[in-house]
């Protein structure tokens, strides 16, 4: 047995414990935290016990070919229920999942089973990331693809992503995998791009800024048709406006994707109209709306592919930055739109090699040329790197305290086209992070100090400063980017009027990554679409040391006074975090967590002590190295935390939470992980010198070369049978066993290491 479990030896309670086990319910097995875990975990955690429970039943000989026929069908299913874990609550199945040395003993218990075991590791590939965007823009699905040559991997994290995740990176990821699934709680980037665009291997085909060399697909399915008004000069008209669409296609309001990106970038970005393409509408073989099996399944990359090897003959793909496909509905396809985060290198018959982002969308969704340019410069913003525009709402309040998440909506912010179905240019944290678009010192400026800045609007063309990065109170990493919309243009004419005379103020902390936050600071209406701080209005953050102050909005320009007071103590929850995420130990054994307190206090207030405490199963025991820890602000103290499991105890996996709690300000945090308790078990090693074999009485099995076998309780007693190959001849045994008889009983009151040695028989020579 791996010693990476914790263990008790010489148990004398093997017979008793036995019963105990074998004749538990589920429902006693559970945790009493087990009440408030989804459907799929409490399976899990009832699942785990199961298994635990055969694979003691199995070591005992007991109707070995049942409990091995019950461990497989149980395994099987298990798989199953983790696997839905993984899509829908990946961090739960992460620390739900067994640990790596009770994975090896089950593998070595029921080896006809472990396929469906999950398997604990690191996996290393190219990333592909790409949104799913519901029809009505109020849905949506984050996907994550780590390619590994012909293999692709679904990638779920366990907690929050990384930032600055975009296709085409090389990643390496530690975690959890169970099928073609796999939930990584540790991200290493094995190339120099990640968390930005500088560096971006893909940046000088690829980027988010300069010529973006378009070609449009449009396709036609069997059973499915676009509309007649989706033609190719429609779709010229989408990204190039009325002088490259036909008469038919014309708009009485000029929108467009390049004129969007133009304005919105000051020429930064633009479509390339000397190097675009629009194709089709071409006749693709299948519908693309079933999987192998014949169920509803929607298809894309089977579009792209074919769409791909279609037109191979007529266009070079090397010459193309972007490629969009437009597509009827399929019955099966149930998205306004489909896009890659970034680019990744795709194949070609006649081009190889070719570096692009792919955005698919539906023409049934682009029904006039303002929705078409919406929905195209919302996916095609995932392209340049962007993920959605939400909304972040604390209620009463318009910020809460320091690291509290509040109310994530994510399509919320209305007035960025990364939201839903609106004419808004990007959010200038967008702008700068993820585009480029705004430069620190020309295109936004950083505030850290107290003063009066002055900005111009967001709309106005050329090099003007356009918005503010406030941070948000001394000493914290969180900041405020600060905007003027002004009712200019034919965009952002089309946003609410009483954004045009406040202050639109986004924020970005430690979890916003790829989004932008949009804050309200009018929480007496309801909803996102007057969130704008008006003007001649200050606001005062109750948890930091800032206020702002919009002084004046005028068309041309706003005026904004930010004022830092003395450094003030604002009291926030302690960040508690126990490593590892699971541990195993057999009853009567303890297991050890790293537990490590953050204290998210404000740098204004002093050291504080934080009370330990933990939650563990009933009976089991609980100790911390140091019951409290002293922190300052910004700072994170660590200490140990043993948990014991009382002998005997039913086998499963139970959740344990650390809790600490400051004696100052009342504020607490916790982190709940798991120990998997296994049943003691002594190991008998057996070595095999020479060519021979050995039987073992129980469990029935012949071993050609060394094995281990583990044996529950102390009083099993085993069987070996040594059995010469052809023109060899047993010469004895060693270790546990000793003579040169061919049987030997070993008692497996603790671990055994025997050898069985075999010598070519005399008169028996090489041939």
């Amino acid at each position: 047995m791996n010693t990476s479990i914790t263990r008790r030896r010489g148990s004398t309670l093997a017979t008793a414990v036995a019963s105990i086990l074998l004749g538990a319910s589920i429902a006693i097995l559970l945790p009493q935290s087990a009440a408030a875990e989804s459907a799929q975990a409490v399976q899990v955690r009832g699942m785990n016990a199961q298994v635990l429970q055969l694979q003691s039943e199995a070591r005992r000989g007991n109707e070995q070919s049942a409990a091995h026929a019950k461990a497989r069908q149980t395994l099987e299913a298990r798989a199953a229920v983790l696997r839905e874990l993984m899509a829908t609550d990946p961090t739960a199945a992460e620390k739900l999942a067994f640990p790596a040395s009770v994975l090896e003993s089950l593998a070595a218990s029921f080896p006809e089973a472990s396929v469906s075991l999950e398997q604990r590791g690191r996996w290393s590939g190219e990333l592909e990331y790409l949104i799913e965007d519901g029809v009505n823009l109020k849905s949506h699905r984050d996907v994550f693809r780590l390619h590994r040559g012909a293999e692709v991997l679904e990638l779920k994290f366990s907690g929050h992503e990384p930032p600055g995740l975009k296709s085409g990176q090389k990643l390496s990821v530690g975690g959890v995998r169970s099928g073609k699934t796999v939930v990584a709680s540790e991200v290493e980037f094995a190339d120099a791009f990640q968390g930005g665009t500088a560096g971006d291997a893909a940046a000088a085909v690829c980027g988010p800024t300069g010529s973006q060399s378009v070609l449009a697909v449009l396709v036609n399915l069997p059973g499915y048709t676009l509309p007649s008004t989706m033609t190719t000069d429609f779709v010229r008209g989408v990204l190039l406006g009325n002088a490259y669409a036909g008469s038919a296609a014309q708009s009485t309001t000029n929108w467009s994707v390049d004129d969007f990106w133009q304005q919105a970038s000051d020429g930064k970005t633009f479509v390339d109209a000397g190097n675009m393409a629009v194709v089709g509408p071409i006749k693709l073989s299948s519908n693309y709306n079933t999987d192998a099996n014949g169920a509803s399944y929607c298809d894309y990359y089977g579009v792209r592919d074919e769409v791909i090897k279609a037109i191979d003959g007529q266009i070079d793909f090397r010459q193309y930055s972007r490629v969009k496909i437009v597509l009827p509905p399929n019955g099966a396809c149930s998205w306004a739109g489909v896009a890659n985060i970034g680019c990744r290198t795709m194949t070609s018959p006649n081009d190889g090699s070719f570096t692009a982002s792919v955005a698919w969308q539906r023409a049934d969704t682009m029904t006039s040329r303002g929705s078409a340019v919406q929905l195209t410069t919302h996916e095609m913003g995932h392209n340049l790197g962007m993920s959605h525009a939400s909304s972040r709402d604390f209620g009463a309040e318009a910020l809460g305290a320091l690291g509290t998440a509040g109310t994530l909506s994510e399509y919320g912010d209305t007035h960025s086209t990364m939201g839903s179905w609106n004419f808004g240019f990007y959010a200038s944290s967008h702008a700068a992070n993820q585009l480029g678009w705004l430069g620190s010192g020309s295109g936004f400026q950083t505030v850290e100090s107290s003063g009066t800045y002055t900005i111009s609007n967001y709309e106005a063309r050329g090099g003007a400063l356009k918005a503010l990065k406030v941070r948000r109170g001394t000493g914290n990493d969180a900041w405020l980017w600060v905007e003027s919309r002004q009712n200019t243009g034919i965009y952002s004419s089309k946003l609410n009027a009483s954004l045009f005379g406040g202050a639109l103020i986004h924020y970005q902390d430690a979890s916003t990554g790829g989004k932008s936050h949009l804050l309200d600071f009018t929480t007496a209406t309801s909803g996102f679409s007057d969130a704008a701080l008006p003007a001649g209005t200050s606001w005062t953050d109750p948890y930091s040391n800032v206020n702002v102050t919009v002084n004046s909005v005028t068309t041309g320009a706003m005026t904004v006074t930010v004022n830092y007071s003395g450094v003030t103590c604002n009291s926030a929850a302690p960040t508690v975090t126990a490593a590892p995420t699971s541990v195993a130990t057999e009853y009567g054994a303890s297991a050890n967590f790293s537990i490590t307190v953050k204290n998210n206090s404000s740098s204004g207030c002093a050291a504080e002590t934080f009370n330990l405490n933990a939650v563990v199963p009933s009976g089991w025991s609980q100790a911390f190295a140091s019951k409290s820890l002293t922190v300052s602000p910004g700072q994170q103290g660590q200490t140990t935390l043993t948990v014991g499991v009382p002998s005997p105890y039913a086998l499963g996996t139970y959740a344990v939470t650390s809790a600490a709690s400051g004696v100052a300000s009342g504020k607490a945090g916790s982190d709940t992980e798991n120990v998997t308790v296994v049943e003691p078990a002594n190991t008998l090693s057996l070595g095999i010198n020479g060519s021979g074999s050995v039987a073992l009485s129980s469990p029935a099995k012949t071993c050609t070369s060394s094995c281990t076998t583990d044996y529950a309780g102390s009083s099993t007693t085993v069987t070996l049978t040594a059995t010469p190959a052809s023109k060899f001849q047993f010469t004895g045994w060693s270790g546990a066993c000793s003579g040169t008889a061919t049987t030997c009983t070993v008692a497996m009151s603790g671990d055994r290491t025997a050898t069985a040695t075999f010598k070519r028989a005399s008169g028996s020579g090489r041939k």
